[in-house]
C-alpha cells in the first residue's frame, strides 16, 4: 500500500494545497470522496485529504432521484412533526395525559368494591377534634353518620362554616364511644377522601388524644382531591402542580360531602371525552 503524502493543520507549515479538500470540504463542493490522496495525523484522529481535481480521488455527487427527494422531504415533516409535538407535550401535552390518568383511575374505582369513602366535620385546623364522622359505600349505603361531643367548645367561626353547635353535639357521643364503629366500617377496607391527609391527621390526633390504637389509613387511603384536581386540569407553572377547587356540590356536613365526594368520582370516571382523546398518551418516566 502507497504510503500518503502527510500535511500539518492549516495555518501551520507543511499545511496541505488548495486544491486537497477534506471530506465535508468536498460536499461542500458538491463531490464525494474516492481514494484519499493525503493526510493529516493528530493525536486524536487522521485527516484524510482528497484531490478536488483528480477524478480518480473524487468524484460530483449523483442528483438524487425524484423518489428519493419525496422521501427526503417525508422524513423531515416527520422529524419537524415529532419536535413540534414534544415541544408541545413539554409545554401543555402533559395536562390531557394526567386527565385521562384520572378518569382511568376513577373508573377502576367504581369497578371495585374494597373501597368506602370517609368524610368529617371538626373544631377547627390544628389540634382539633372531631364532631361530626360519616362513611358510606360505593352503592351510596351509609355504614355510619352521627356527631360527636368534642372534649372543647366549637369556635363560634367554625361553627359558621358548617353549622354544627355546642347545643347540636351536647348529648352526642364522644370520639371513643364511636371509635368502634368507625373502625368496623372502614375494616379491610380502602379509604377514599376529598382531601385525605387533613381527614387521616384528625383521626389520628383524636385517637392519640384518646389513648386508641391509631386507624393506618396513610397506607390504604386515596386523596380524592388530588385525582380530581388532576382531572380538572388547571396546572399551575409556579408551584409546578394541579391547583385543587373545592368539593363541588359539598355542604360542610359529612354525609353531604360523602355523597358529594362519590358523585364527583362518578363524574370523573364517565368523562368520556378524555378517554376518547386523539392525543398520544406517552408513560411517565
Amino acid at each position: 500500500m502507497v504510503e500518503l503524502p502527510k500535511y500539518s493543520w492549516w495555518g501551520e507549515p507543511n499545511e496541505p494545497p488548495p486544491h486537497l479538500k477534506t471530506k465535508k470540504q468536498l460536499g461542500e463542493l458538491g463531490l464525494s470522496p474516492l481514494k484519499p490522496s493525503g493526510i493529516i495525523e493528530t493525536r486524536k484522529y487522521d485527516v484524510f485529504l482528497y484531490d478536488s481535481t483528480n477524478p480518480e480521488s473524487c468524484r460530483p455527487k449523483r442528483k438524487p432521484s425524484a423518489k428519493q427527494l419525496e422521501t427526503l422531504a417525508a422524513n423531515r415533516l416527520k422529524a419537524k412533526i415529532k419536535r413540534d409535538y414534544r415541544e408541545w407535550y413539554r409545554e401543555v401535552g402533559f395536562i390531557e395525559r394526567d386527565r385521562v390518568s384520572a378518569v382511568l383511575w376513577a373508573r377502576e374505582q367504581l369497578s371495585q368494591n374494597d373501597w368506602v369513602i370517609l368524610d368529617t366535620e371538626t373544631t377547627g385546623l390544628d389540634d382539633a377534634e372531631i364532631v361530626e364522622i360519616a362513611i358510606i359505600d360505593r352503592t351510596e349505603e351509609t355504614l355510619l353518620d352521627t356527631l360527636i361531643k368534642p372534649s372543647i367548645p366549637i369556635p363560634a367561626e367554625v361553627t359558621d362554616i358548617h353549622g354544627i353547635t355546642d347545643e347540636m353535639v351536647a348529648d352526642a357521643p364522644t370520639f371513643p364511644q364511636v371509635y368502634p364503629r368507625i373502625d368496623a366500617a372502614l375494616k379491610k377496607k380502602r379509604v377514599i377522601i376529598y382531601n385525605a391527609s387533613f381527614d387521616i391527621k384528625i383521626l389520628a390526633y383524636c385517637c392519640r388524644l384518646h389513648n386508641l390504637p391509631v386507624l393506618q389509613l396513610s397506607k390504604r387511603s386515596e386523596c380524592l382531591m388530588e385525582w380530581a384536581a388532576q382531572w380538572g386540569g388547571d396546572w399551575s407553572y409556579y408551584y409546578e402542580d394541579y391547583k385543587y377547587f373545592p368539593l363541588p356540590g359539598g355542604g360542610h356536613r359529612a354525609l353531604e360531602d360523602c355523597l358529594a365526594a362519590l358523585d364527583c368520582l362518578k363524574k370523573m370516571a364517565g368523562d368520556s371525552d378524555q378517554i376518547n382523546c386523539p392525543v398520544p398518551i406517552p408513560q411517565k418516566n
